[in-house]
């Protein structure tokens, strides 16, 4: 796909998604519901992997997660290639700082490996620019029209972001393992009207913003790539004087972004989102892609733990509302119920409790086995009085208090996920 040809597929995907409009949730499922059967014929004629499947309903589909993806990976794009081919293709050219890898027609980019092995996304031109233009069409505060200068700072850039360029849209991607002054410096050079990072670097930037450091006026501000907690929300928007927003994406897709009421939403109009129940309200989605066709996302696990919106939104989007993402599966702790047994205990808790201990400015908790915690703070003076709070709040939720022992507490790193919360004990 030529320039011309690339810059017309994203304006084309632009358009489609802004005049998109649902008057109801049923208007949206009736919506989705030719696009699923569709995807679903097309998997069973062209995936390997689903040659076998009986039929064209979703519930004939295998749930799969991350393991069971890559383990099938071979079978589940259309261009027969393998996942050790795309992993080496791919490592040798990010190694290098380099992004364009493609094989057979695709281009191969690679996942950061946080929630286990790491694995390869395969894209079209086609389907990056439909990605392309249905970001554009819902990131951007005023429309393709006003024009925009957007700064994505990732680990990797590419050709699925390079499809965001025209005359109006100005991109430049901006290497995560960069030195902060090298960032810094590019930022101000490009002046970007929109500015998307991981929350660890936002965070960095906003201090450096607040310090006279950095002398750059977004007129919006996305967290991407990690969980954005409520007291990094707090001062990225402080920093920037502007609201946060969010794009939840991972590389089984765009699975939502923050409305203008500053509600995150799900991509209905992108995927059919299954809902697994995991308690307390929460849920971790099963997402069908409707549009991928390189590569198949079906009934796939993202093993991420969502708390859906208690009100609609003021927006009138029928579209999922999520209070917040709270982080991933294995973040959910396990632990000895009073009454007997175990049960989970969300990141939210810890971190609310943690957070709330007078002097605690981060930390870091690890479940390493099924009666002990490890505690790391900032600053280590307040350790003691976090342990305390720690432990009684378990206490008081109904847990068997856990021995909760200290560790070193190292600043978090902006070229990896932050998890503030995690198990290790399985």
């Amino acid at each position: 796909m030529g320039a011309a040809s690339g810059r017309l597929g994203v304006l084309t995907s632009y358009l489609a998604t802004r005049n998109r409009r649902f008057a109801d949730r049923e208007a949206l499922l009736a919506w989705q519901r030719p696009r699923l059967q569709r995807a679903l014929r097309r998997a069973r004629a062209t995936f390997p992997g689903y040659r076998e499947v009986s039929s064209d309903d979703l519930a004939a589909f295998p749930l799969m997660d991350r393991e069971t993806w890559l383990a099938g990976f071979d079978g589940l794009n259309d261009r027969g290639l393998n996942l050790q081919e795309c992993l080496a293709a791919s490592r040798n050219a990010e190694a290098g700082r380099g992004f364009g890898t493609t094989l057979r027609g695709v281009s191969v980019g690679l996942s950061t490996g946080t929630s286990g092995r790491q694995g390869a996304f395969l894209t079209s031109p086609a389907e990056r620019s439909r990605w392309a233009g249905t970001l554009l069409a819902k990131a951007l505060p005023h429309g393709l029209l006003a024009g925009a200068r957007i700064a994505l700072v990732l680990r990797a850039g590419g050709p699925l972001y390079a499809a965001v360029g025209s005359s109006r849209v100005r991109f430049t991607f901006i290497d995560l393992y960069s030195p902060a002054e090298q960032q810094r410096a590019e930022l101000v050079a490009f002046a970007p009207t929109v500015l998307a990072a991981p929350p660890v670097l936002l965070d960095q930037l906003a201090a450096a913003r607040r310090d006279g450091r950095l002398a750059i006026s977004p007129a919006a501000v996305y967290s991407i790539a990690d969980v954005l907690d409520a007291d990094v929300a707090a001062r990225i928007e402080a920093g920037f004087g502007v609201p946060v927003g969010q794009v939840y994406q991972a590389t089984e897709g765009f699975l939502g972004i923050t409305c203008a009421h500053g509600t995150l939403h799900l991509n209905e109009d992108l995927l059919v989102v299954e809902r697994e129940d995991i308690g307390d309200g929460r849920f971790t989605p099963v997402v069908t892609d409707l549009f991928r066709t390189t590569q198949a996302i079906i009934r796939y696990r993202i093993g991420d733990v969502l708390h859906p919106a208690a009100m609609p939104c003021p927006c009138g989007s029928p579209f999922q509302a999520v209070d917040r993402i709270e982080g991933r599966d294995d973040d959910v702790l396990r632990l000895a119920r009073a009454t007997g047994g175990t049960a989970p205990c969300f990141a939210d808790l810890v971190r609310g409790l943690v957070l709330g201990t007078s002097g605690v400015e981060d930390f870091r908790v690890e479940q390493d086995g099924p009666d002990h915690l490890t505690l790391a703070v900032s600053p280590e003076a307040a350790w003691r009085a976090a342990a305390t709070v720690l432990e009684s709040g378990l206490s008081g939720a109904g847990f068997v208090a856990p021995r909760i022992s200290p560790a070193t507490f190292t600043p978090p790193d902006p070229t990896r996920k932050r998890r503030r919360v995690s198990r290790t004990w399985q």
